[in-house]
């Protein structure tokens, strides 16, 4: 199958959507695919394709054989005109080559790209019909175009909104996000890791994403403050404007360390070196801001082998049984929170049993299982049409 893969991210960058489109084409790449991705580039960042993949694998730590098409839409430093522009010269440039089909996250190309009769299938990771009620019906015409493959959801969550809101089942596919194998061949306890690290010897907690308020950071700093037992890191950008006040208050705290920006085995060292992974458990980021439903650390922390803490929400529980392979507190509840750390801490039994059944979870969520997915779903749709 040939795929053009058309995004108006701008690469590299620390969002959790440039992993997620990395990962994804690599691994399409990876199971037979010939993949393009076509995506803005800056005009005073001019490279090469294979300037490009460096630049990409470095960043990454993923191997990115599939093709890469920079194209002249980086227009300004805003997201809304390199949006407007990207959906032009993009379209324009996946109608240049003839490909199987168009895949994107972008809603610019998808009514230029189906009126020259181009199969098109959509990405999201939002509940849109319920986010934005104005965008029932356009999605509900998309649902009758017999050259729409359909939407690719993140999560049942997403999937039965729009099937909730007039999209035929059949056009709307749960294709979950994954973790890279890869990543994590080397199966470290997390005494060897925080060793490795130069990390003092005790309990550890860990959470790995953006600091801000749309995460709930408060929430993490609130519960360690009630813990000063364990130790906790909070290893994502600290150089941010928004981070700031979180950086600061974390500074104030003698049992938190925040290490920057991470990736690659640094990232992969830190989340072996917890006892506990927490994601902080608050209904905002889903329900109020809506930037975030199964959040990728969510694939990382359970392919970690290590005890999860999240919220009990309703994203969340798809992959999360309390008990079983996480524990799961209320939502905005630091104190539970906090609670939840205190029992894991002098629990290692139950700790153990935990990360075990994280493992075991983990074995079917991959990039490359992702990838087959994907596929499946495309060669369905398009053989039915």
């Amino acid at each position: 199958m040939r795929i053009a893969y058309l995004t108006d991210e701008t690469f590299p960058n620390r969002d959790a959507s440039g992993v997620q489109i990395v990962q994804t084409l690599s691994a399409l790449h990876r199971e037979g695919a010939t993949v393009d991705m076509l995506f803005p580039e800056r005009p005073g960042a001019r490279r090469s394709p294979a300037a490009w993949r460096a630049v990409l694998e470095g960043h990454y730590h993923v191997p990115c054989a599939f093709g890469l098409r920079p194209l002249p839409s980086h227009v300004a430093s805003a997201r809304p005109p390199i949006k407007v522009a990207h959906g032009l010269v993009g379209t324009a440039a996946a109608l240049s080559r003839p490909y199987d089909l168009v895949y994107t996250r972008t809603l610019a190309p998808i009514v230029p790209l189906l009126a020259a009769r181009r199969w098109v299938m959509f990405e999201t990771y939002r509940p849109l019909t319920q986010q934005f009620k104005w965008s029932g019906p356009p999605f509900r015409w998309l649902g009758r175009q017999p050259r729409f493959v359909g939407i690719a959801t993140h999560s049942e969550l997403a999937r039965q909104a729009f099937i909730a809101d007039g999209l035929p089942s059949d056009r709307v596919e749960t294709v979950y996000n994954g973790f890279d194998p890869a990543a994590f061949a080397e199966r470290l306890s997390a005494p060897e890791a925080r060793a490795i690290l130069g990390l003092p010897e005790a309990p550890t907690v860990v959470y790995t994403g953006r600091i801000s308020p749309r995460k709930s950071t408060d929430l993490l700093l609130d519960a360690a403050e009630r813990t000063p037992q364990a130790q906790w890191i909070l290893a994502g950008a600290d150089d941010t404007e928004e981070a700031q006040p979180y950086v600061a208050r974390a500074r104030r705290l003698p049992n938190v360390t925040c290490t920057g920006y991470l990736t690659g085995p640094q990232l992969v060292h830190t989340l072996q070196a917890a006892d506990m992974l927490v994601v902080p458990p608050s209904a905002a980021p889903l329900k109020q801001f809506g930037t975030t439903v199964l959040p990728i650390k969510l694939f990382t922390y359970l392919a970690a082998h290590r005890a999860i803490i999240a919220g009990a929400l309703p994203d969340a529980q798809e992959l999360l049984r309390d008990g079983h392979n996480s524990v799961l507190v209320p939502p905005d509840d630091a104190g539970a929170l906090a609670d939840a750390v205190a029992r894991l801490v002098a629990a290692p039994a139950e700790r153990d049993a935990l990360a075990a059944a994280a493992a075991e979870t983990s074995e079917a969520l991959t990039w490359p299982a992702r990838a087959r997915t994907l596929l499946a779903f495309m060669e369905r749709r398009l053989s039915a049409g």
